[in-house]
């Protein structure tokens, strides 16, 4: 397997990692991304700032990697894309760049 493939099915083991710990998590994690994007103040928006809005909304996936899937499934339903890199807030990942996504509207 290359990187590529390896990376697809981490996420996809932590998507049905979730939905098996929570039923129905990744429709309803997807379902508040909608939201988010819809309502959201700004043209680009980082993952972490999505998990942090969705604290008591949508239950804490065993694996933030969830979240990965979710977004993915934005990208392919054309609603998101890559803008760039920033780094993440959390102070526990050392200022690691991680994407940027763009809201297409």
């Amino acid at each position: 397997m290359n990187g590529t493939e390896l990376m697809e099915q981490g996420i996809k083991q932590a998507v049905d990692n979730a939905n098996n710990v929570n039923e129905g998590w990744s429709d309803t994690a997807y379902n508040f991304l909608l939201e988010f994007i819809d309502y959201y103040w700004f043209d680009t928006f980082m993952t972490e700032e999505v998990r942090a809005h969705a604290q008591g909304v949508v239950p804490v996936p065993p694996s933030k990697r969830a979240w990965g899937g979710i977004i993915r499934k934005a990208v392919k339903e054309g609603l998101i894309e890559r803008d760039s890199y920033k780094s993440v807030k959390n102070p526990k990942a050392h200022s690691t760049p991680a994407t940027l996504w763009r809201i297409i509207e």
